[in-house]
């Protein structure tokens, strides 16, 4: 690919805002309400979401009576976010590049952004730089594939038929921060302390086996681009495993586990 990492995530969220809402948006928002008390949001506080997607943590945090900014590098997200959400406020920004002045928000989140990032350090430092002294920061993750029954299934599906050697841009790996001792270096390294990494039960109930390969395709970037690059006789077979294995979660009345980790850190007052 001549695409650069941080390219095919801003395409692949443009193209792809408009469909977040029904695959993933039945996902992420759960975490919303533990990352907002991780972070002690109350009214009246200056919140800002990066990487906010179509706004939930932004909009949550807006219900709560803060002064909630939500900034993305997708027009499209951005654009999302605010028909969700209409009376806060939204942004197009670069998470490793933030904008606003030192010691400015009471408390910052990136929910599920650091995936999605070239530069997680600079993202990381920037929220330290504009967040004021005593506040928090947090990040949510998603957790390592052998406790995460959608990244098993399609990580397996991948083993057993294709290839992870793909043509894919130069990234981050997309599991660092499952480990929480990743996450505590981050933060640490970033000037955080009082340090915390918990994990956080989400859970997904597809209707039925084609639900899975569309929240693949219609609402994630890295892993959709990693099927796409596959064979078009290798995808086929991968197609035909997942599915097998969502119609034995759907058969057995079962949700999907899809577990979050959630790390936070205090700027030193």
């Amino acid at each position: 690919m001549t695409q650069t990492f941080k390219e095919m995530e801003l395409a692949g969220w443009n193209e792809k805002a408009s469909a977040y809402d029904l695959y993933a948006g039945k996902i992420t928002p759960q975490a919303v309400e533990p990352l907002l008390d991780a972070i002690a949001v109350e009214a009246g506080m200056q919140v800002l979401d990066i990487a906010t997607g179509p706004g939930y943590l932004a909009g949550g945090a807006h219900q709560r009576g803060a002064i909630a900014t939500g900034i993305d590098f997708s027009g499209s997200m951005v654009a999302q976010a605010q028909r969700n959400y209409p009376d806060a406020l939204f942004y197009e920004g670069d998470a490793e590049s933030l904008v606003f002045p030192n010691d400015f928000f009471d408390a910052i989140a990136c929910p599920f952004g650091l995936l999605h990032l070239s530069a997680p350090e600079k993202s990381v430092a920037g929220a330290f730089r504009v967040l004021r002294p005593g506040g928090k920061y947090g990040f949510t993750v998603w957790a390592p594939p052998e406790r995460h029954a959608f990244f098993n299934i399609v990580l397996s599906a991948i083993a057993a038929h294709g290839s992870n050697d793909v043509a894919l841009p130069e990234a981050p790996a997309f599991f660092r921060f499952s480990d929480p001792d990743e996450c505590e270096n981050i933060l640490e390294d970033n000037g955080f302390m009082d340090t915390t990494v918990s994990e956080i039960n989400l859970s997904w109930k597809p209707r039925e086996p084609n639900d899975v390969l569309d929240m693949i395709y219609k609402s994630s970037v890295r892993t959709a681009k990693l099927l796409e690059l596959q064979s078009s006789a290798a995808r086929d077979n991968i197609h035909q495993h997942i599915l097998e294995q969502a119609a034995k979660v759907i058969d057995a009345g079962e949700e999907l586990p899809w577990p979050a980790v959630m790390a936070i850190g205090t700027k030193p007052g």
